[in-house]
C-alpha cells in the first residue's frame, strides 16, 4: 500500500478514473459535460501539485496540527460545496424527457422572456419547464427564446463556480492525506525485517 502511494499523480488518476463516474454526475448536464471533464482534470492537477509543495517542508508538531486543522476545514468545505453545488443544479437546470423517453439536463435562465411570458399566460396546463419547452418551442435548443440570455449565463456561471469549489476542495482533501501519509507515516508502517 504505502508503495502505492508513492506514485501519488498515478493514485489520483486512477481515483479520478474510479470515481471520476461519481463526479460526471455531480453535472450531468448534457449540453455541458466535457467542459467539466476538463476543468476537473485540471484543477486536480494544479491542486495535487500545490499541496505537495507546501508539505515538503519539515515536519514539526505545530504543522501537523495545521494539517490536521486544514484538512478539517477542508472536509467542511467540501461539504458546504456540496450542498451549494447541488442546490445550483435543482435551480439552475431543468430536465428534458423526448420522445423516447430519454431524460437530460439543461441549464435553464432564471427571467423569462416576453415571448416565454406570453405562452405561459395562454396555456395555463403549463406546470413545468420541461413543459414550456415542449410545449411551446419545440427543444431545449431554443431555450434562449424561454429564458434571457443573460439569466442563462448566470445561471452557467454559478454552476461552473460550485463544480470548480467542489474539485479543489475534493483534490485538496484528498491530496493532503495522501501527502501526509507517504512522506510522514510510510516510514512508521513499513514492514521492518
Amino acid at each position: 500500500m504505502i508503495k502505492l502511494l508513492k506514485y501519488r499523480a498515478a493514485l489520483i488518476s486512477i481515483m479520478f478514473g474510479l470515481f471520476g463516474g461519481a463526479l460526471s454526475k455531480l453535472l450531468d448536464i448534457d449540453e455541458m459535460a466535457g467542459y467539466y471533464t476538463a476543468l476537473a482534470s485540471l484543477i486536480a492537477l494544479v491542486v495535487s501539485l500545490l499541496i505537495s509543495f507546501l508539505l515538503k517542508g519539515t515536519w514539526k508538531r505545530a504543522v501537523r496540527n495545521n494539517v490536521k486543522i486544514i484538512s478539517i476545514v477542508l472536509f467542511f468545505g467540501l461539504i458546504v460545496t456540496i450542498y451549494m453545488h447541488t442546490k445550483y443544479f435543482i435551480e439552475c437546470t431543468f430536465q428534458y424527457k423526448d420522445f423516447d423517453g430519454h431524460k437530460s439536463y439543461y441549464v435553464n435562465g432564471s427571467e423569462y422572456t416576453e415571448q416565454a411570458k406570453k405562452f405561459k399566460r395562454n396555456n395555463p396546463q403549463i406546470q413545468s419547464d420541461d413543459d414550456l419547452i415542449r410545449e411551446g418551442f419545440g427543444s431545449p435548443a431554443e431555450k434562449s427564446k424561454v429564458w434571457t440570455p443573460d439569466s442563462i449565463q448566470k445561471n452557467v456561471l454559478k454552476l461552473i463556480t460550485s463544480y470548480s469549489l467542489l474539485v479543489i476542495f475534493f483534490v485538496s482533501i484528498i491530496s493532503i492525506l495522501l501527502e501526509v501519509l507517504t512522506l510522514h507515516y510510510g516510514r512508521s508502517t513499513a514492514k521492518s525485517f
